[in-house]
């Protein structure tokens, strides 16, 4: 974020010596009249409209770590309820890879679930290639066992990412906090400039 100061010649002039009186006003980028044009400000006012500026960037930070830690616990939820399922089924040496469940609110088949990308809300596992026989599509004891270490892994690495992620969160939600209260401050003061003023008159 940029602003440019300029200096305008005010219609009063100096008691003193008798010459106009000026006074600076500034543009911020991103900041403009309803007709598209620069606003002027007051120094308070380009300082209270900078830190207005950096607490909704701060907001969309946080809305996003917040989005972010939603997914991972929605994810770490269906590894939990898939390996455990697994985990019931590994003595019987037969895992129904097309059965399903409900993950999201959509019912999906585990293979798919697994396998589905990171980027499109799944946890992006490589797993052993599913066999087939006539009763469907299935792993064996052995697959199940390297299924189960995958998704132990993932979910390991996603706890990771999360506490990493709500330390982020408490960091940049401070920062809000402290950019926020920097504004009523700014607009206590010009509050008592603007009063000093009056009762000057």
């Amino acid at each position: 974020m940029s602003f440019a100061t300029e200096q305008i010649e005010l219609s009063m002039c100096s008691p003193e010596t008798g010459l106009p009186l000026t006074a600076n006003v500034y543009t911020l980028e991103g900041v403009n009249e309803v007709d598209g044009t620069p606003r002027k400000m007051s120094i308070g006012q380009l300082v209270m409209a900078i830190c207005l500026q950096r607490a909704a960037a701060l907001e969309e930070q946080v809305v996003q770590l917040m989005d972010a830690i939603n997914r991972n616990s929605m994810l770490l939820e269906g590894l939990t309820d898939v390996e455990k399922k697994l985990v019931d089924v590994a003595a019987n040496g037969r895992f129904n890879t097309r059965d399903t469940f409900t993950y999201d609110g959509a019912s999906t088949s585990y293979y798919e679930f697994l396998t589905k990308a990171e980027n499109q809300g799944g946890p992006g596992l490589t797993v052993p290639d599913e066999r087939s026989d006539n009763n469907g599509k299935y792993w064996n004891y052995a697959d199940v066992q390297s299924v189960i270490s995958l998704i132990e892994d993932k979910m390991d690495s996603l706890n990771t990412v999360s506490q990493d992620t709500l330390i982020e969160l408490q960091s940049l939600t401070t920062k809000r906090d402290q950019t926020y209260d920097l504004v009523s401050n700014v607009l206590k003061s010009l509050h008592t400039v603007l009063v000093g003023t009056a009762n000057n008159l």
